[in-house]
């Protein structure tokens, strides 16, 4: 059975490394760097970072089976303030810079903000889901629906209601949102360094319900 509760302090090394595991292989990650040692390091500073950067102003939650974390999601919900750059200077954010070169660093926050910006600009009760992701091991056996069925839907509910939304790079996750309920409403391409992906745009209506 799999318990949901809010990420603690001394779990961020953890989540962390899930996300990284989880990650390496995806497509978004390797627009600036061929090479796959260089790449992970990269990943993990960004994500070791952008972990505790948002770790006081984000709601991060988890799935954790025998002790163990083997799901995670990270989000933003609406009027929630934006991470400032002093935000991730304090989270440690020189690693970044070490692991990636000043190009590459400024490059990837650029192409992040550009995926991302078709959700924030959305009107209305905004939510939008940062990371989301299954533990390697337990990948293919619904964790992440239930997740969703189980704990990040109840949540928004119980929080106002309004439109979750996310993005994803991969043909993978868009099979697995739509079968979720969530709308493709929006598809662009990004082009960096003669590579090419696809970044699509998804969002779900939950109402509010109250106890």
């Amino acid at each position: 059975m799999i318990t949901y509760r809010p990420v603690r302090a001394e779990e961020l090394e953890e989540v962390t490394a899930l996300l990284t595991e989880s990650f390496c292989n995806y497509s978004f990650f390797e627009m600036y760097m061929d090479n796959k040692e260089k790449q992970y390091k990269f990943l993990r500073a960004i994500l070791e970072v952008g972990i505790k950067a948002t770790y006081t102003k984000y709601i991060i939650m988890v799935g954790v089976q025998n002790n163990k974390i083997v799901s995670v999601a990270q989000l933003k919900a609406p009027d929630t303030s934006k991470i400032s750059l002093m935000d991730y200077v304090l989270a440690g954010g020189i690693k970044i810079l070490l692991a990636g070169g000043l190009s590459n660093t400024f490059g990837f926050l650029k192409m992040l903000k550009e995926t991302s910006s078709i959700c924030h600009h959305l009107s209305g009760r905004v939510w939008y889901l940062e990371f989301f992701a299954v533990s390697a091991s337990c990948q293919g056996q619904g964790v992440g629906s239930n997740m969703l069925e189980n704990c990040i839907i109840p949540y928004i509910q119980k929080s106002g209601g309004g439109l979750l939304t996310l993005i994803t790079n991969s043909e993978q996750n868009r099979a697995f949102y739509t079968k979720n309920g969530f709308e493709e409403f929006h598809e662009m391409f990004i082009r960096r360094n003669g590579k090419e992906i696809g970044n699509w745009s998804y969002r779900m209506k939950i109402e509010k319900i109250t106890t």
